[in-house]
């Protein structure tokens, strides 16, 4: 008995360890794929695009309120929150 709840209770682990890592890297993969172009960034947020030039950007949301982009280390931040000391 006490066999079958230990083989049940890893393989309930494993399935859920599985199932949040799969998530997180999904997760991870996604914000470091919006962040590697101005568009795809301001998509992933929602926003529609106004203008661009090398290095910012202005964006806008369905309300009309402006956002500014710009480009820090060749991925695309918005103004204000930039990266601090995160990996990607």
């Amino acid at each position: 008995m006490n066999r079958k709840i230990l083989i049940a209770s890893l393989v309930i682990s494993l399935v859920l360890f599985l199932l949040i890592s799969s998530f997180v890297g999904f997760q991870v993969a996604t914000t470091y794929e919006a962040h590697a172009t101005f568009e795809g960034y301001c998509h992933w947020r929602g926003l529609e695009v106004l203008n661009k030039s090398s290095d910012y950007g202005y964006c806008a949301d369905p309300n009309g309120s402006t956002y500014k982009m710009v480009m820090v280390g060749g991925r695309w931040y918005l103004d204000g929150d930039l990266p601090n000391g995160w990996p990607f």
